[in-house]
């Protein structure tokens, strides 16, 4: 197993961790957990997605990266936004 994939699978939770509070806070706009979750997710991909090309990683990369983390946030946005 590459030594990156523990840190990229680490840094994956720890940001779903650090999102879902913040989709279960009940705020005055009313939206919900689903679509908060949807919002930030998607946000979270970006923020990868961007962090990867200022670090100019490599997209076909034998190891994990910041794309392959925002790919996964990108697909949990996606899979979340279906079934709302």
């Amino acid at each position: 197993m590459d030594p990156s994939v523990p840190m990229v699978a680490r840094r994956f939770a720890i940001r779903l961790l650090i999102l879902l509070p913040f989709a279960a806070l009940a705020l005055s706009h009313g939206w919900g957990f689903a679509h908060m979750f949807v919002m930030l997710s998607g946000f979270n991909a970006l923020y990868a997605f961007f962090t990867a090309l200022i670090q100019r990683e490599k997209f076909n990369a034998r190891t994990l990266n910041h794309y392959d983390e925002a790919l996964g946030m990108a697909a949990l946005c996606l899979i979340a936004r279906l079934f709302i």
